[in-house]
């Protein structure tokens, strides 16, 4: 078969742009179990493909450290066409502000990986869905991994190799609508020519992540004193509309050497720019007006992005196994926002043009050692190293009506080093049960000067021992006790620690200035996490997981006056202990009634409890909600070669001291999301997918905020709207 020359053009240069630095993409985990993966009728994947899901499920119910498995046919059978849309759907999973974050604790405490490795680079929605072989979700740390994972560890596997020498090929049409017109088109090429194998996806996509931004938005805010007499009322509209485009293409490609060493090399490469135009009114009806009574804007943004990796894999005569990682990563970002800025009486008081510029180039490197023992043993030992250099120019631009402009330019220096070496063990110390043993330290370094903020050197390192055990109760393994301890740590946002002022305009409490915090520590936690697993043969899955935290130093904004301005900043403040019991279960109805219909049902419950101390009372929970409800079905239908489903998920609300000033109440609509799937024969398919059935059309959100003298209180409600995907998909 001769091999497309696009394919080898696009190799040759994957690897000229690896040879010139080190790598990221690190060693697939392989660590433990969780709930299986439930095959959706009518998918799509090559059936070894299937196999290989299978075959891990299997193995995380051997292994001692807990991993949940999700596989693509489970991610695509709702019709999205992004990994932040699908993990929607996943019980325990929440998408919020485009950050995938598991259920309990926000984004910041949840990892991404990419192959176990950060997603340096690119974001995760540049990944083609077609690409992803399975998602991994840990809820105890991993020695292989960072142990930035208070909340746990999302990774993202890629498929490694195309699954025959028979060439095949796919394009997926997707059109929807959500708030407005969104469209993606995805083209897969994979194929298999002796020891060299490929998969090279390419992705286009219109009004795509972008599309769930909400069009209007109503802020109502009020300030009051001491004693609650309202001080000053007023209202601000603001509608946006946006239009954005991405492309995304990422080839792979698996070479097997004569002396049998397996090269994968992987590029994933992201481009995308939009615009919006966006204006906000405000209405004033009690007190002093501000200074500004509407504001017109015009954003552009463009972003491209580069990950290029090379992982080489061999196994030496002696049965020592090694795999080795180095590449390169980087990134170019141009934002520009012109804003024109009126007096409550209508008139022009100043424009204002901001010019943002990042430019981001760093080396990475990881690899791993397994060493041969007896059979109860599989030591490993591995690194990971990195170095980042980030340059950002920052111009701000004021032109008062009638007057000179002023030009306040703003730079900065980023360098980050980050380091890590580990140890880990699975001991098999019983025929039925084993042992997980793991050490971690790990350091970050960041060297930050600026124009607009003091130089500064901010050096961190963690020492996290994991220990996790498995004890199996029956010899077929079909139920489990899992018990695992782990120290992790949250370092703090590179933003919080040295991003220069920004200034805010109607500088007030409800909008402050923001400013780093150079001197801000990271969190450190405990945390004890307990399981019980049952996997019946007869379809039947129930689990039961507890939870407990312990969090030091937290991570929060302070509200604080200072140059006749009011400014924010993150600073560490109070400790607080977490509790969560989980609750699943996933059985077909069949299990239960004879006659049933083929119906696949999946329920969660997950309630949490939580506790912080050094903050003012009340509300001082960790979690903004108290329980999370999930239900999803799946039926097949006999008589036509039909799949349709359903998730439903259904969760609480309360208030929340988020500050040492700022307390939140975050209203949580219910969700129900649908599809249907048409399997049109065994090339083509149709797929409907609905969600937000219920068009809980308003998110509500309030903050009130106390600071000496004053009560502030900002309430925001943001326009939500159903969205709808059609998606035909044809393999050739």
């Amino acid at each position: 078969m001769p091999y497309p020359m696009s394919s080898v053009l696009t190799l040759l240069l994957s690897n000229v742009l690896v040879v010139s630095a080190h790598a990221q993409q690190a060693p697939a985990p392989q660590t433990a179990p969780a709930t299986p993966a439930v095959k959706a009728a009518g998918q799509q994947e090559p059936q070894k493909v299937e196999v290989q899901a299978r075959g891990e499920v299997q193995a995380a119910r051997q292994e001692a450290a807990a991993r949940t498995i999700i596989s693509n046919a489970d991610l695509v059978k709702f019709g999205d066409t992004n990994i932040l849309d699908a993990m929607r759907k996943v019980p325990g999973v929440q998408v919020n502000n485009n950050k995938i974050q598991l259920a309990g604790l926000n984004a910041n405490y949840t990892q991404v990986l990419i192959d176990g490795e950060p997603p340096r680079g690119v974001n995760v929605e540049d990944i083609p869905m077609q690409m992803i072989d399975r998602i991994e979700i840990y809820r105890t740390a991993n020695a292989q991994f960072s142990t930035q994972a208070v909340g746990g560890t999302v990774n993202i596997i890629l498929k490694r190799s195309a699954a025959t020498s028979q060439p095949m090929r796919s394009i997926k049409l997707t059109a929807g609508y959500n708030q407005r017109e969104q469209g993606t088109v995805e083209f897969n090429d994979s194929g298999k020519n002796g020891n060299l194998s490929h998969n090279v996806a390419v992705t286009a996509s219109l009004n795509n992540i972008g599309s769930g931004v909400p069009r209007t938005t109503l802020t109502e805010q009020s300030i009051a004193d001491s004693n609650g007499k309202i001080l000053q009322q007023y209202n601000s509209n603001m509608d946006k509309r946006m239009s954005d485009r991405d492309i995304r293409i990422v080839p792979r490609f698996t070479y097997k050497t004569a002396n049998n060493i397996n090269l994968i090399s992987t590029t994933m490469f992201a481009h995308a720019n939009g615009e919006a135009d966006s204006g906000r009114a405000y209405q004033f009806l009690q007190g002093p007006v501000l200074d500004i009574g509407s504001i017109r804007y015009h954003d552009t943004n463009n972003r491209t992005s580069l990950n290029s990796t090379l992982r080489a894999m061999a196994s030496l005569d002696n049965d020592i196994k090694l795999d080795i990682s180095g590449g390169f990563h980087a990134n170019r970002m141009k934002n520009g926002q012109t804003s024109s800025n009126f007096a409550p009486d209508g008139k022009l008081s100043f424009d204002r043009n901001y010019d943002t510029n990042v430019r981001v180039l760093g080396g990475h490197t990881s690899g791993k050692v397994s060493f041969p023992t007896n059979a109860e043993h599989d030591i490993v030992v591995g690194w990971t190293g990195s170095r980042t250099v980030v340059n950002i120019d920052r111009d701000q631009t004021d032109i008062p009506a009638g007057g000179a402009a002023v030009f306040l330019p703003q730079n900065a220096r980023n360098e980050l080093t980050k380091a890590a070496i580990y140890a880990q063990d699975e001991w098999k110390f019983q025929k039925n049960s084993s042992l997980y043993l793991g050490l971690r330290w790990e350091s970050l370094g960041i060297a930050s000067e600026g124009s607009a903020q003091q130089k500064s050197d901010y050096n961190t390192s963690v020492l996290s021992p994991i220990v996790q055990t498995m004890w199996q109760l029956n010899p077929e393994n079909t139920d489990r006790i899992r018990v695992g301890l782990a120290r992790t740590y949250q370092a703090p946002n590179d933003f919080y620690l040295v991003s220069p002022k920004i200034y805010s305009v109607n500088n007030s409490i409800q909008n402050p200035n923001f400013v780093g915090n150079p001197t801000l520590r990271p969190e450190l936690a405990w945390g004890l996490d307990t399981a019980f697993e049952h996997n019946g043969k007869d379809g039947l899955n129930y689990s039961a997981r507890a939870k407990i935290q312990q969090i030091n130093d937290l991570h929060r904004e302070t509200l604080y006056f200072d140059n006749n301005a009011w400014w924010k900043k993150y600073v560490n403040a109070g400790s607080a202990r977490g509790a969560s019991l989980e609750l699943s279960t996933q059985f077909p109805l069949k299990r239960f009634m004879t006659d049933a219909p083929d119906l696949d049902v999946s329920l969660t419950y997950i309630h949490f409890w939580s506790d912080v101390k050094g903050f003012p009372e009340p509300y001082n929970q960790l979690n903004p909600y108290t329980y999370q409800f999930t239900l999803n079905m799946n039926y097949r239908m006999k008589a036509l070669p039909v799949t349709m489903g359903m998730n439903a998920r259904l969760q609480d609300a309360h208030w929340q001291q988020i500050s040492l000033t700022d307390r939140e109440y975050v209203k949580s609509p219910a969700t129900l999301d649908l599809y249907a799937m048409w399997k049109i024969d065994k090339q083509s398919s149709l797929r409907l997918a609905v969600n937000n059935i219920t068009n809980s059309n308003m998110t509500d959100q309030t903050v009130i905020s106390n600071v000496p003298g004053f009560i502030s209180s900002t309430r925001t409600q943001n326009e939500r709207a159903r969205q709808i995907n059609l998606s035909y998909e044809h393999k050739f």
